[in-house]
């Protein structure tokens, strides 16, 4: 939801998968502080690094990426996306074990298979 939701804030300016990625942070430090104290707090200092930073350069892209790819990229990146967050599900349900940072590379993936479709296909 990090990287997706600082994506989505930085190209289209939809800041709503952050925010709930925020309210979910926000509750799980809530009752993480509780039994690790204080240092919790600090955690969003990194947090907030990368996001802002991948947000910040996101909103870059324009001028770089032609719209065509750019809306491609958007379509498949929420795809991709949108896999992980129903594993994520399925874990927190205890249906599935799934390991979803195995998953990450699959955003990777997703940009060059989008890329290549693009210009070669």
């Amino acid at each position: 939801m990090a990287i997706i939701g600082a994506l989505d804030s930085g190209i289209r300016g939809d800041h709503d998968v952050l925010y709930t990625k925020s309210i979910i942070d926000g509750f799980t430090a809530l009752i993480l502080t509780t039994t690790l104290g204080i240092g919790v707090v600090f955690s969003a200092i990194p947090v907030m690094l990368y996001e802002g930073s991948i947000a910040l350069f996101a909103t870059q892209i324009d001028r770089l990426i032609p719209q065509a790819l750019m809306d491609s990229f958007i379509v498949e990146m929420t795809a991709t996306g949108g896999v992980m967050i129903f594993a994520i599900g399925l874990n927190l349900l205890g249906i599935m074990k799934i390991r979803v940072a195995n998953l990450l590379p699959g955003i990777l993936v997703c940009a060059i298979i989008v890329t290549i479709m693009h210009y070669f296909v």
